[in-house]
């Protein structure tokens, strides 16, 4: 379908991407109806892989509603993910012609889809949105790259608290009640660790009573102090 620029949701993602003021630049009214020209608002069924390692890159995603993973395989065939992404972080823009990664839905998903063309046509014409871009991008890159430092840091098991306090933040949105779109194996790869030993963290912060479990996906932070005081014991 066409993309309707003027729906709170797919705002609320713009917004996120590019910055609450973002229709204040110069230029971004010109962009918003090259977008609502031009791209497409489509839907992502659960465990569908939006794109895969290798593809041609001929398109990036902005999720407007949803989880996406990131994952990448390595040269002897294991996975590794790298990130989680949400609304408003934008999926896929690079400089080869082809996708260095592979990006999943792991929820029914919403997103808006731009030819790569289009981005890079608005950021030579339009130089404050791509500051501005390329500012919440650095940000975004920021983030990761202190989540790697931190968890190297770490034991197995308070990576592991610290992921659940960050998913707290990303998912929760102020509540300790949430649900994990993502597996444990996921998790598991996301983290650097076995499947045996994240589902032995899971069980370990559960006898401490750091966190309750109702499902494998149902997740509640009982103590947060004493969860991110446990993560620098």
């Amino acid at each position: 379908m066409t993309l309707d620029t003027s729906k709170v949701s797919i705002k609320t993602s713009l917004a996120s991407c590019f910055g609450t003021n973002f229709q204040d630049l110069k230029g971004s009214q010109d962009f918003l109806e090259e977008l609502a020209s031009l791209a497409q608002e489509i839907t992502v069924d659960e465990n569908t892989y939006i794109f895969k390692e290798d593809e041609q890159s001929n398109f990036v995603y902005i999720p407007i509603s949803g989880v996406i993973m990131l994952e990448r395989s390595t040269a002897r065939g294991s996975r590794h993910v790298f990130a989680f992404l949400f609304t408003g972080n934008l999926i896929g823009l690079s400089e080869f012609s082809f996708y260095t990664f592979s990006a999943k839905s792991l929820s029914n998903s919403t997103m808006v889809k731009i030819n790569k063309s289009l981005i890079r046509n608005v950021f030579e014409r339009h130089p404050q949105i791509a500051k501005r871009f390329h500012e919440y991008t650095n940000i975004v890159l920021n983030y990761i790259l202190d989540q790697l430092f931190i968890m190297g840091q770490k034991t197995a098991h308070q990576r592991l608290a610290l992921f659940l306090l960050d998913m707290a933040k990303r998912i929760g949105h102020g509540t300790q009640k949430f649900f994990l779109p993502m597996s444990r194996q996921d998790i598991a790869d996301y983290l650097g660790m076995s499947l045996e030993t994240t589902s032995r963290g899971f069980t370990s912060l559960k006898n401490k009573e750091l966190i309750s479990i109702e499902s494998n996906y149902s997740i509640t932070i009982l103590d947060p102090k004493s969860l991110t005081e446990y993560t620098d014991n």
